[in-house]
């Protein structure tokens, strides 16, 4: 799916379409814009909104907990890329990886984001060989094509930020990263431009 808007300017729209019509007065001040773009960005946006909302009654854009074995293997069988975190109640780091994981199951929607108590998953967590935890395992197309455990690729901290964690699934592919650049486009694909200003005097 296309990146050009994320799941929060979807869900924005399937419940207020007169945001759209905010936007778009908004972005007429952007001399650079044709109106027959305009239209055809807004319309693309509609669309993709309602697509959005496919998507979520079939689990996407949500982080779901997994209560059995089965439903690891029939999602990590059946979907194209899915994120699974491996942990355990009382540990005070897999708390802290849920709530990144959380924000980012509701912005890439191409992706199933889901958990599972290790102690409801022991043969996996055999076959896998987790020993420590969190562990967060990545797959696409029923193969682990990368993995995280505990905090050491996220500077081993328990202070990391959901844009580390982020980046770093998008180096295995299991998300489409579009990085800070792209964050800032509007929603018609131009470049936003912040309130504040970067220039500086300084050589």
């Amino acid at each position: 799916m296309a990146a050009s808007a994320t799941a929060q300017d979807a869900e924005q729209l399937l419940a207020d379409e007169s945001l759209a019509e905010e936007r778009l007065l908004e972005e007429l001040e952007n001399e650079e814009i044709p109106a027959h773009i305009r239209e055809a960005r807004l319309e693309a946006l509609k669309r993709q909104a309602h697509q959005f909302q496919e998507m979520k009654t079939k689990g996407y854009g949500i982080y779901s907990e997994l209560t059995e074995e089965k439903e690891f293997l029939d999602l990590t069988t059946s979907e194209e890329k899915c994120i699974v975190h491996f942990f355990h109640p009382d540990f005070r780091r897999c708390a802290i990886l849920d709530g990144h994981l959380q924000k980012l199951s509701e912005k890439y929607f191409e992706t199933k984001f889901a958990k599972i108590n290790v102690e409801k998953a022991k043969f996996f967590v055999e076959k896998l060989k987790i020993r420590i935890l969190p562990a967060l395992f990545c797959f696409r197309e029923g193969k682990v094509i990368d993995k995280l455990i505990g905090f050491e690729d996220l500077g081993d901290s328990d202070h990391f930020q959901t844009e580390a964690l982020e980046r770093r699934l998008g180096k295995s592919g299991v998300i489409e990263f579009a990085g800070e650049e792209e964050e800032k486009k509007t929603v018609f694909g131009y470049q936003r431009h912040g309130g504040g200003s970067d220039d500086s005097d300084e050589d």
